[in-house]
């Protein structure tokens, strides 16, 4: 099973890729990896008359431009304490930020991109920022999104992980997910708490004649399965397993603010969406007061090797 060894970081010369390139520094110091920050300049969006055509030369960067925007991507990167990290600065060109970001990841096989949220708390953006959210749709590898800074929230990534968060809907990829909850806790010898919602409040649940005998139906296989799923990935060592009722984002976030969580982890490809239409997890990235980490659909150990949990199990329904 292979260690994390590349890391990819996109920046956009924000005070918030500051946090971003932190993390990812952070991450590369503990698991041995290497780190190439990337910055993108974004081209004009081809007119209709060129079509799918590449840019006109007079579009894209000059070798004075190309050299002016290297020298502020090393200086960002200068600014930062990278000692003990084997770093590169890139630049890239494209119409689509996100497009290139997916490409450098693909063309150095990074094993995990770090990007910021790319939306404010104000912002009426459904989701997360599209240049994110497109993303995290194309990467092929995980992705681990860093909130805003907020000044009454420190950076898990500089303090260190103590609570980490699972939230699994008993997809196919929900083992994987696990696994890599299960490793990140062990590696930080951190509390690990496994989470599923059951959201009751469907139509088919308003419609339901016996709401309590539904609930019930509803409640306790969800028990069960969650309690299997985490028995086949760590067997009998202490985990804290939730299954809550309510809309999933929401729930999610209530837990994770009241468990104090430094990291989220959850899966790519839930098909789980908010009662607005928007999938699940990119809500909960959104609106996270802490690191989320998007498990990509192949095995989640690519990314670290698991350890024992030293926490106390409390199996509880919410």
């Amino acid at each position: 099973m292979p260690e994390c060894s590349r890391v990819l970081c996109a920046i956009d010369f924000s005070e918030p890729s500051r946090r971003v390139l932190d993390c990812a520094l952070w991450w590369a110091r503990r698991y041995g990896a290497d780190v190439s920050v990337l910055h993108v300049h974004a081209l004009p969006v081809p007119t209709t008359d060129e079509g799918n055509n590449p840019p006109p030369a007079s579009q894209t960067l000059t070798p004075e431009e190309r050299s002016a925007h290297q020298l502020e991507v090393d200086r960002f990167v200068e600014q930062a304490r990278t000692d003990g990290v084997q770093i590169e600065a890139l630049l890239d060109e494209d119409v689509s930020i996100a497009d290139a970001i997916v490409a450098r990841a693909d063309a150095l096989a990074a094993d995990l991109v770090v990007v910021g949220a790319g939306t404010h708390a104000s912002s009426e953006h459904p989701s997360l920022g599209p240049i994110t959210a497109a993303v995290l749709r194309g990467a092929p590898c995980s992705v681990l999104v860093i909130p805003q800074p907020a000044a009454d929230v420190v950076n898990p990534c500089v303090s260190g992980i103590k609570n980490v968060m699972c939230a699994v809907s008993f997809s196919e990829q929900s083992r994987a997910v696990l696994d890599s909850a299960v490793a990140l806790a062990g590696e930080s010898a951190a509390h690990l708490s496994v989470v599923h919602v059951v959201e009751l409040f469907s139509e088919v649940a308003a419609l339901a004649y016996d709401f309590d005998a539904h609930r019930e139906a509803r409640l306790q296989p969800a028990c069960e399965e969650l309690v299997a799923l985490v028995a086949s990935a760590i067997g009998d060592k202490p985990v804290e397993e939730i299954v809550a009722q309510g809309t999933a984002s929401h729930e999610i976030l209530k837990l994770a603010a009241e468990e104090s969580t430094d990291l989220i982890v959850v899966g790519t490809g839930s098909a789980t969406r908010t009662p607005g239409g928007r999938p699940t997890a990119q809500a909960v990235a959104r609106e996270a007061r802490c690191p989320v980490l998007f498990v990509h659909a192949e095995p989640a150990a690519d990314v670290l090797l698991r350890e024992p949990i030293p926490s106390a199990s409390t199996d509880h329904v919410r």
